[in-house]
């Protein structure tokens, strides 16, 4: 699945593409990447939906590349956070 995030930064958007690359029932990885840049960030998003715990926190950890800016990297999970939960309100 593949979709196109856009955050903005230094008064400028930034557009980005998403794309998982591995899911099991533990964790997900995502693929991210810009015009001459990529990162891989992982997360337990899947455990906690098999669990059924809706209200806890989605732990994310960048496992593949490197992002110096701390705001950047924020800016992307919480496109990335917001994305999932107007998916998975739709599939209701």
């Amino acid at each position: 699945m593949e979709w196109q995030i856009i955050i903005r930064y230094d008064q400028q958007y930034i557009h980005l593409n998403a794309n998982i690359i591995y899911s099991s029932d533990q964790i997900e990885r995502i693929k991210i990447t810009g015009k001459n840049r990529c990162i891989v960030l992982q997360n337990n998003r899947p455990l906690l939906k098999a669990r059924g715990l809706k209200s806890k926190r989605i732990d994310w950890k960048l496992v593949e590349g490197e992002l110096h800016n701390s705001y950047v990297l924020q800016a992307i999970i919480n496109k990335l956070e917001k994305h999932f939960k107007t998916n998975s309100k739709s599939n209701l």
